[in-house]
């Protein structure tokens, strides 16, 4: 990884649409604007890897913008999403896909918005809360801008309804469906190639080597913080409809609005 992107990792800045020429310069803005089939891209785990995968065997596409968003809460290795990126381009390239150079995205104050602001008022209201539904509904708001920068319609998320059996809260369908939702206010569709796919073992068949769900991606310090003591799942989906439909989507309407109109 270029240093240029570890600083901007250690300081993690708004940065949304404004990025450094290195990184996405006018130039290329130009070029990808004249793809016709272009697609973002949501690069963080296997999950997401393989959501590519299957959105080229789905969907014609020419071309893929890779995108790593931070918020404040991951640890470990930065260096993986980038050797995963450099995996992804050799075997798009076999298919005449171009992979472009990867945008680093990220805001705080977005991510403080959905996840930290609204916690008493969350308990208050729902007597539930948990930043993970925040936290997933920005990494697809956060794509919003870079999407309408380079007129690209189309993002491809790595979620999973079901793993194996077990539920994760940011994923279930609600929370999938609120996602949707979201993009589709700004006219730009979140296409989950791989959302009914249950089995780990079919999302290792799909990226083609063994690689086992949470390994070789970042960490994140609030991991499980939805499950009791014995791994069982704190589930209210009352709760979680109103999150999204009473707070979390008006509120990342309302910013993404602001920061397009500026």
């Amino acid at each position: 990884m270029e240093k240029r992107y570890l600083e901007i990792l250690s300081n993690k800045p708004e940065l949304m649409s404004d990025f450094p020429e290195w990184m996405l310069p006018e130039s290329r803005v130009n070029e990808i604007r004249e793809i016709a089939d272009l697609a973002i891209a949501e690069i963080a785990g296997r999950d997401s890897i393989a959501a590519v995968i299957q959105a080229c065997e789905l969907r014609h596409i020419q071309a893929i913008m890779p995108t790593i968003a931070y918020t404040g809460t991951e640890y470990g290795n930065w260096d993986i999403p980038f050797e995963k990126i450099k995996e992804l381009k050799d075997r798009l390239q076999k298919k005449n896909i171009k992979v472009y150079a990867p945008v680093i995205l990220g805001s705080p104050k977005l991510w403080w918005t959905l996840c930290g602001r609204y916690i008493s008022h969350l308990f208050k209201i729902l007597e539930f809360y948990s930043p993970c539904l925040g936290c997933h509904l920005y990494f697809h708001a956060i794509r919003i801008p870079i999407a309408r920068k380079l007129h690209c319609k189309l993002i491809i998320g790595g979620e999973r309804e079901s793993h194996d059996g077990k539920i994760k809260i940011n994923q279930i369908g609600i929370s999938l469906d609120a996602y949707i939702n979201l993009l589709k206010r700004f006219d730009i569709e979140l296409f989950l190639p791989i959302r009914n796919i249950e089995s780990g073992k079919e999302v290792e068949s799909i990226v083609g080597q063994q690689w086992d769900e949470g390994d070789q991606q970042l960490e994140c310090v609030l991991s499980k913080n939805y499950q009791e003591f014995n791994g069982s799942v704190i589930l209210n989906e009352k709760a979680i409809k109103r999150f999204f439909k009473e707070i979390a989507l008006e509120k990342a309407e309302k910013l993404i609005k602001k920061h397009l109109s500026n």
